[in-house]
Order: structure tokens, then sequence, then C-alpha cells
């Protein structure tokens, strides 16, 4: 009877490995692993599995809405997909098509290639033609879905960052010459000046000229640094300020220079217009404009400021009827350093950012700035500001 039982218990035993096999086998069980363990796992899979659309999802609106040109593209260099910003810059790239014959790129393509080729990203410049011919900065990263190889393409634009460049190494070179200029002027008078036998009046006057040229050389600096709290944005621009208030206190200042060069003044700014600008930021628009009129309308001109209500807006305006600006410098007296008759404004003390300055000031409190002119028959700016709520 015992060796009955046994027989039957070893017989069980054997049918129930032999199952624990076959469900360890069904469960892709790993060597060693308990079924406990490879239910586990496979849970976890389950669970994973169920996030992967979700991921998709993500990742297709992730291209989709990059705030830059993305495109995805397989080993042979086909469009799958691309964001929205791309269809826009590059003339409107389709899917299914190829990246070369998009793009027009043979170096884009190339590294892509080589991105893929290498499982590396790869860098570099290309200009597109489909772009306009211009320049891209490019980072290509190779993926592997699904076994297949693929290569994400993100592109930047360059033009603007070269561009600031350029203007940034100009501004620099610029900006040395006219710190150069007045410096090299002092020194020669400081040297002249060392002679022991120099006769007192041209004492007084070397003395004057130095006084000229550093307070010319402070302004520079002063106009330069506040210039560039201007576009750093570090400026505050917001106030209210009376525009009657401002051009009185202005008369007041200028009106001896104007005396000096036989300049008449007409105001013509009724009271009760406030723009949004504080008062120290609307002096420095219309110092500036009112003291280029008067200094570079000639002898003998009038100028005139006038301020009018259009809509929501405060229409300012400063004219004169003087010898006024040929139409080839006309569209570059906004420019940094510009100036119309060199000679004439450094004698006069310009630092030629006035201008500069004021389509700053103007422009950052939402203000639209223009300027008429011609030659023989004076020189009229305008500017639009907002009107004070």
């Amino acid at each position: 009877m015992l060796l009955l039982f046994a027989v039957i218990f070893a017989a069980v035993a054997f049918r129930l490995q032999s199952e624990h096999s076959r469900v360890l086998k069904a469960l892709g069980a790993e060597k060693g692993e308990s079924c406990e363990s490879a239910v586990a796992r496979l849970a976890r899979s389950a669970d994973e599995a169920k996030l992967i659309p979700n991921l998709i999802n993500r990742f297709d609106k992730l291209i989709a809405n990059c705030p830059f040109p993305v495109l995805l593209v397989d080993e042979d260099r086909k469009i799958m997909d691309l964001s929205h910003r791309a269809e826009g810059e590059l003339d409107q790239p389709r899917k299914g098509r190829t990246m070369l014959e998009t793009l027009e790129s043979h170096e884009l393509d190339a590294a892509a290639r080589e991105a893929m080729a290498t499982n590396k990203p790869v860098d570099l410049t290309v200009r597109l033609y489909a772009a306009g011919r211009r320049p891209y900065y490019a980072k290509l990263i190779p993926i592997s879905s699904a076994g297949n190889k693929e290569c994400l393409v993100f592109l930047q634009d360059a033009a603007s960052i070269i561009e600031f460049g350029e203007l940034r190494s100009q501004f620099a070179a610029t900006v040395s010459h006219e710190l150069r200029t007045p410096l090299a002027g002092i020194r020669a008078m400081v040297e002249t000046l060392q002679d022991p036998d120099i006769n007192p009046e041209d004492l007084r006057r070397f003395l004057e000229r130095i006084d000229r040229e550093t307070n010319r050389l402070g302004q520079l600096i002063d106009d330069i640094l506040f210039l560039s709290s201007l576009e750093s944005g570090a400026t505050n621009l917001e106030g209210t300020a009376e525009l009657r208030l401002v051009v009185d206190s202005l008369q007041e200042k200028l009106q001896p220079l104007a005396t000096k060069l036989e300049v008449t003044l007409k105001i013509n700014v009724p009271p009760d217009l406030h723009v949004s600008l504080p008062e120290r930021m609307a002096g420095t628009v219309l110092s500036n404009l009112l003291e280029n009129a008067i200094k570079y309308s000639g002898r003998g001109s009038q100028v005139e400021v006038e301020a009018i209500r259009e809509g929501n807006m405060i229409r300012l305006a400063v004219r004169d009827d003087g010898i006024g600006i040929d139409a080839e410098h006309l569209p570059h007296i906004f420019e940094r350093f510009y100036r119309v008759d060199k000679s004439r404004s450094r004698r006069l003390g310009g630092t030629g950012l006035g201008l500069s300055i004021v389509k700053h000031v103007v422009e950052s409190a939402g203000g639209i700035l223009s300027a008429k002119s011609r030659e023989g028959f004076g020189t009229e700016i305008t500017v639009m500001l907002p009107e004070a709520g």
C-alpha cells in the first residue's frame, strides 16, 4: 500500500513539475526566474505598453509645435514628420518627399546619412536655397524605432545671430573710433600746453577746446550707456508726462542756443495732452529732436513744435524750414553714429546717437517714428505716442 502511495505521489509531483515548466515557458521566464517574478514582470510590461500611445502622441505634438523647423526622416532621408514651423519657413516641405528634394542641400543629406550610419549626432552650418539662401545651424540626431534607423533634423535660422554679431563688432569699432577722436584731440592740445613759451591767448583758446572735447566725450559716454540700457530693457518706460510742461521746460533750457544760432522757436502744444512715458523719457525725446532742429536747420530758420490728439494717440511733430536733408541720407538718420554732416556735427557737439535714442524710446513705448525732408525746404520728424489713460 505504501509503495502505491509513493508511486502516485511521484506521478503527481512529476505532472506538477511538468505543468510548472510549461507555465514558466508560456510566461517567457528567464533562467532561474519564479512564476511570481515572471508574472510581476509581465504586469509591469503591460502597464508600460499602455503608456506607449500617450508617449507617441506627446512626441508627435512636440515635433509639430517646436518653435523652430524640425524634420523626422527615415533611412532613405524621406520626411516622415515635421513641425509647423518647418512647413511655413521651408517653402512647405511635404511628408514622403526626400529631404534633398525639399531643401536642395547635399550637405544636409550627407550629414543625415552619416548620423544614421555612425549612430552619432552631427552638427553643421548650411545655406538652404528653399529658405531664400538663408544660413541655418543644423543638428542631426540619429534615433532607432522598432529596429529602423531614423534621424531628427533640428534647424535654427542663423542669419539674425550672424547679423547681430556683425552689428556688435561694427558698433564696438565705431564706439572705439568715436572715443578715440576726442581723446586724440585732447592729447595733442595737452602736449601743446606743455610748451613753457605758449602765450596767454593760445593758452585760453586751448583750454576752451579741451573743455569742449571733454564735455563731448562725457556726453558720448552717457549716450552710449543710456542706449545700452534702453536696448537691454533695463530702463523703466512706465509713467505719464504732460507734453506742454516738458516743452516749456525745454524751451527755457534751449532758448540761449536758439538765440546764439539765430533760430526762432514756435510752440504749438496745448495743455492736458498726456503721453504714456515718464517725464524724463518724454524730455529725452523732445530734447533730442529740438536740439537737432536748432543746431542743424541753419541760421535764420524757424523751428516749430506741434502736438495734437489723434484717436488714442498723441501726434507730436518737430519741424523746421531750414536746409533740409538730402534723400540719400534720410533713411539712415535714426541709425547709431550716422551723421549727415560729420564735421558740422562734431563742431556743434553732436554724438550721433540722439535720434537713435529717440527711436528706441518711442518704439519701446509702443509709438511710431517717421521723418520727411526735402533739401533746402526743411525737415519734419513726427512721433506718434499712446495717450495716457
